[in-house]
């Protein structure tokens, strides 16, 4: 088997051209997280990507069995060696950079080193902490960074272009701009996160006793593999659509989602939307017109 076979039965697709497909081999992608979101390599590889760099510090566990594409025999391996071993066993032509790590408020450095190799980054990591720090970096380089929480049960995703002022935390209204990533406090900011990605219908997700018990850490949060694989899948559409932009291609009929608006698809409900993260807003789409008619949240 060869590159040339996985790429083969989507030549043809709109916006799947000779062109894109070679930019698609091409690109480096860096996976910040391996658990739920992680498992966007999966899709990735198959699409046509060749070149990961995939962080994580934990290891697979009985519980991953229900979203990751392992076998049994993985469990106890670390997730970046053992994603490493999955990926090169369906395609030995790819190339995969694994790093056990834990990403802390430490590791500006380090990251500004491995991002600055890389074409696009994904977030797939709970973490507070190492998201702050991942998204500080990625925006002081100007890296585009795909993120869609595993967690929500929907399709779910945005691109944070990092073009002008825009930024995680300041959509976050975080406040801690100047301030040095050591010196946050993280635990702080946690509700600035949760409201970032809290967008309408999310909770109705979880019944209410479970979702105390998730937002008081007594158990860790609720995943499916139906709702993780349309984030994965929302994921990499988004990074498809990246890839094109970022090699001076134009996309047909469709766009890259750029942050603070999130595209949102609940299969619960049957609806599709767009949240506007910056101004609390639904934006309802015309599939006949184009025209977005917005509302405003109240949460």
């Amino acid at each position: 088997m060869t590159w040339k076979d996985i790429v083969n039965r989507q030549q043809g697709i709109v916006n799947f051209t000779e062109e894109l497909i070679s930019a698609i081999g091409k690109t480096r992608v860096l996976v910040m997280g391996a658990g739920g979101n992680g498992a966007v390599l999966d899709f990735l590889l198959r699409v046509g990507y060749q070149h990961f760099v995939v962080v994580d510090f934990d290891a697979v566990e009985a519980t991953n069995m229900n979203r990751l594409p392992f076998t049994m025999d993985y469990i106890g391996k670390v997730k970046p060696e053992a994603w490493k071993e999955y990926l090169e066993k369906v395609n030995p032509g790819c190339c995969v950079t694994a790093y056990c790590r834990k990403v802390t408020r430490n590791d500006e450095k380090w990251l500004k080193e491995i991002i600055s190799d890389v074409d696009i980054v994904v977030m797939g990591t709970s973490d507070p902490e190492a998201n702050f720090v991942i998204a500080r970096v990625c925006h002081r380089l100007r890296k585009r960074m795909v993120i869609g929480p595993g967690t929500s049960n929907c399709w779910v995703v945005s691109t944070v272009t990092h073009e002008g002022d825009v930024s995680i935390e300041s959509v976050g209204k975080f406040g801690v701009e100047h301030v040095d990533a050591r010196d946050v406090d993280y635990q702080a900011l946690l509700p600035k996160y949760m409201n970032i990605y809290m967008f309408p219908g999310r909770i109705e997700k979880l019944y209410p006793e479970t979702l105390q018990k998730v937002r008081s850490g007594e158990i860790p949060p609720r995943n499916c593999k139906i709702f993780v694989s349309m984030v994965n899948a929302a994921a990499c559409w988004e990074i498809v659509k990246n890839t094109a932009v970022m090699n001076g291609m134009a996309l047909q009929n469709t766009k890259v989602i750029e942050f603070p608006l999130i595209q949102v698809f609940d299969p619960f409900k049957g609806s599709a939307y767009y949240y506007d993260a910056g101004k609390d807003r639904i934006g309802i789409p015309n599939w006949l017109t184009g025209r977005i008619r917005w509302y405003p949240v109240t949460k």
